[in-house]
């Protein structure tokens, strides 16, 4: 009596999990329920990022208060680096060569956080389905799954925090449904104090170190004549920016984005042999760098390799001059 009892408390549990984990909502209040919560948690967790033979360990630390986001990042893996962050505001930290580079951060999807931008007709373009429930570094995780509804754009499973909706673990999956990129937690604490001490760099001195600062600053990239014509569906454009870096000066940068993948454009003034027009991958991201004019364009997409050299045949180019 005692075991089935034990047995029937077993599945009234689990089959009440399942009907929260399939409780009715779209997509886009998901997400923005996931996202709220990487930016309004404290949490400090260890997660590890694979594309295809890489692995990468880092440990993150979060604090939401009154003041906003405060984020300590370290990678664990190879040449130490640090990145600590306030709000937009990020400085990553390189002990080998006494750098620190300091930028403002142009992008909001730095895991456990997953939005690009504000998601705009996101049913449009991907079917939400609800899988279940899994068991994701100690933690009770609702499993979905967001299927592209066309081979522009890559799919999604998504593991995350059945209490408190942080995201534990996300896979991003290519056209024929394979695993291409994945990151998950192998522990995380949620919720409760952190010590501020725990959100400041490991190198207390600093005398010395060289800083570098990644200016952006935003422009309207038209009135030099730059446009796509017809961007990927779904892609809509999110920002439009100068930047300075890498002794440059002069690079402009358009991103478009579905609200969870982006394509970037880099345009920058051609130098004789500065470049090589070609294409790359790496994990579910793809490149392709051609010539235009007196310009090498780059264009950076998460997305299908299709999506991006689609997006490159569509950058247009009237001189104003």
């Amino acid at each position: 009596m005692r075991n089935a009892t034990w047995l029937v408390c077993s599945l009234a549990s689990w089959g009440c999990a399942l009907a929260q984990a399939s409780e009715p909502v779209d997509a886009a209040t998901l997400l923005d329920r996931i996202q709220q919560a990487a930016q309004r948690q404290n949490y400090v967790g260890s997660y590890v990022h694979q594309q295809g033979n890489q692995v990468q360990a880092s440990r993150v630390t979060h604090v939401a208060d009154r003041g906003g986001e405060h984020e300590k990042l370290e990678l664990m893996d190879g040449q130490p680096r640090e990145f600590i962050r306030h709000n937009d505001d990020v400085r990553c930290y390189l002990p080998d060569s006494k750098l620190i580079l300091a930028e403002k951060r142009a992008r909001y999807d730095s895991f456990p956080a997953l939005l690009t931008s504000p998601p705009v007709d996101l049913e449009r373009y991907y079917q939400l389905l609800f899988e279940g429930v899994d068991r994701i570094a100690g933690h009770a995780a609702r499993r979905v799954l967001l299927k592209a509804r066309d081979g522009q754009r890559y799919g999604y499973r998504l593991w995350f925090d059945r209490d408190t909706d942080l995201l534990l673990k996300a896979q991003t999956l290519n056209e024929q449904g394979g695993v291409i990129e994945q990151v998950a937690f192998t522990d995380v604490a949620i919720g409760g104090a952190i010590e501020p001490a725990r959100l400041k760099p490991s190198t207390s001195n600093t005398d010395g170190w060289r800083i570098e600062t990644n200016r952006m600053v935003p422009v309207d990239l038209a009135q030099a004549g730059w446009s796509v014509t017809q961007p990927v569906a779904g892609f809509r454009k999110v920002m439009e920016v100068r930047r300075a870096f890498g002794g440059r000066e002069d690079i402009g940068q358009m991103v478009y984005s579905d609200g969870l993948a982006v394509i970037s454009i880099f345009i920058e003034p051609a130098a004789p042999h500065d470049a090589q027009a070609g294409e790359a991958s790496k994990g579910p991201v793809n490149v392709v760098t051609e010539r235009h004019g007196d310009f090498w364009l780059t264009i950076v997409g998460d997305a299908p390799a299709s999506s991006v050299r689609d997006m490159a045949r569509q950058i247009d180019y009237k001189s104003s001059k």
